[in-house]
């Protein structure tokens, strides 16, 4: 959880992690479920049951202090089990294994998303400038989101003047408070996607301005480039995604539908890819109409048919449809996920900076993937807190951040800084700034996993000058993977326990 700040010149940061604390440092749900404990203890002194007074406070102590000591990478040793045996019961369940097709378990024979998108309806609409656009359509359990996917080409920060990129990051930190204003927005993600060109644009452009009465001389040069530099350059995809809350704003939570959510969407398109002109995401940016949403989907489950896919497009179209978008064949293995002939491992965010960082931090995450590498794909997401709720945020904040203080004898300079950074973040916000939650995947696809071995501290090792830790989606993959597809998919909205339950968890 953010606001949007420039501590000095170059650097950024004010970010704190969401949570509630506890006695003695532990979450406060934790310290809740000590209560029982200690109520049993009393009520055995009582009748003088002081040896079972005893045990159960040895009980109470050692589970404590195993959940603090056994913590590895933000998870105790009792998550970590759970996240074991939470895999066993899916596997011995069938549930890991994902068939469609002709031969697959799919009722129409179809090639459908698996899991939180199986759902998913995929239409496509006009805006209010007659620009066509595509509109995901993803309802389940109390989740009725329309979500819109827009291609954007970023100007990246090489030649840029450092005045020019804080004034990009400025920009982009009202574009995301705009959504909290914004009425509806479930979140938004930011996904730049990184995989070996192929070469086809290279060579049709060469073959498209060849002249046969070119001098012999200029037409070496040209066979010579179109043949060693075709596959050298790697191409760079960004995608913006915004999700809106379907339902129905007299708080009966019926579905407003396609067509009313799609005419609103329309109206507001032009006013969310005009906020994006100053960001850095270029002047070009469009929106994704329905058959790039199709291309993209395939390629990203199947990145062996990428350059198949590329030719069709540029020459008559793939003529595939939402439901031949998913994979013929998907495992989700506890640390890895295969879907058709590609492997891929997911890593997510569980703890952001603690201290400021640069703009240049993410510039060794962004480099282009490595031999054996299909694609990398590290996708930003974001889930702006509403306007008429920051203030109860950031003020829960300081007061967390204070008593988490007064829980030690001597406070730390860390302690400190958090109380600092969180009076900044109310003085921000009081001034008008927005507050956001945000989190990262990084996902990385591969021909076979013999690679995830040297990437599982390869991966992590890109983000040490983000001061970023990230571990691995370990029971998760299949989710990760596609939460960190453009489709904007919003994960939390699909979770039983609101955020401040899990916060104070």
């Amino acid at each position: 959880m953010s606001t949007e700040t420039k501590p000095q010149p170059g650097t950024f940061g004010n970010i704190s992690k969401p949570g509630r604390s506890g006695i003695l440092g532990l979450p406060l749900g934790v310290s809740f479920a000590g209560v029982p404990f200690i109520i049993i203890i009393v009520l055995m002194m009582t009748r003088q049951w002081f040896w079972q007074a005893l045990i159960v406070a040895l009980v109470g102590i050692v589970s404590a202090v195993l959940m603090v000591v056994t913590r590895k990478h933000g998870r105790s040793l009792y998550g970590r089990r759970m996240l074991k045996i939470a895999q066993r019961r899916k596997e011995k369940a069938g549930k890991h294994v994902y068939l469609a097709g002709p031969a697959g378990k799919t009722r129409d024979g179809r090639c459908r998303l698996p899991g939180l998108l199986a759902p998913s309806e995929l239409s496509e609409h006009t805006d209010a400038y007659d620009n066509p656009f595509g509109l995901i359509r993803v309802v389940g359990q109390g989740v009725k989101n329309y979500s819109i996917v827009l291609i954007a080409h970023a100007d990246g920060d090489e030649l840029q003047a450092k005045e020019r990129v804080d004034s990009m990051v400025a920009h982009w930190g009202a574009w995301l408070a705009q959504r909290g204003t914004d009425e509806g927005v479930r979140g938004a993600q930011v996904t730049v996607e990184i995989a070996p060109d192929s070469g086809l644009r290279l060579r049709r452009m060469m073959r498209r301005n060849h002249v046969d009465s070119a001098p012999e001389f200029s037409s070496q040069v040209a066979e010579a480039i179109e043949s060693e530099y075709s596959h050298g350059s790697p191409q760079i995809s960004t995608y913006i995604s915004v999700t809106f809350d379907g339902r129905a704003i007299d708080g009966s939570g019926k579905d407003r539908g396609t067509a009313e959510m799609a005419e609103e969407i329309g109206n507001r398109l032009g006013m969310i890819i005009g906020g994006l002109s100053d960001t850095g995401a270029g002047t070009a940016v469009r929106p994704a109409t329905a058959q790039d949403i199709i291309d993209y989907t395939r390629t990203a489950y199947d990145p062996t048919v990428a350059s198949q896919i590329e030719e069709a497009r540029a020459e008559e179209g793939t003529g595939l449809d939402w439901e031949d978008a998913g994979p013929t064949f998907a495992l989700d293995a506890f640390d890895h996920y295969r879907h058709d002939r590609a492997f891929s491992k997911s890593w997510t965010m569980y703890e952001g900076p603690r201290g400021l960082f640069y703009k240049e931090s993410l510039r060794r995450a962004m480099e282009p993937p490595k031999d054996g590498m299909l694609r990398k794909r590290i996708t930003m997401l974001y889930r702006p807190i509403p306007s008429d709720k920051t203030t109860n945020v950031v003020e829960q904040d300081i007061n967390d951040a204070q008593f988490a203080g007064s829980q030690q004898r001597r406070v730390t300079a860390r302690a400190k800084m958090r109380r600092a950074a969180a009076q900044k973040s109310a003085d921000e916000e009081a001034a008008g700034a927005g507050v956001t939650r945000f989190g990262m995947i990084v996902t990385v696809s591969c021909a076979d996993t013999s690679r995830f071995k040297q990437l599982e501290k390869r991966i992590p090792g890109l983000l040490t000058p983000a001061r970023l830790k990230i571990r691995e989606a370990l029971g998760n993959q299949a989710v990760t993977f596609q939460a960190g597809l453009p489709l904007g998919l919003v994960v939390p909205d699909h979770m039983m326990l609101p955020d401040q339950l899990r916060d104070w968890m």
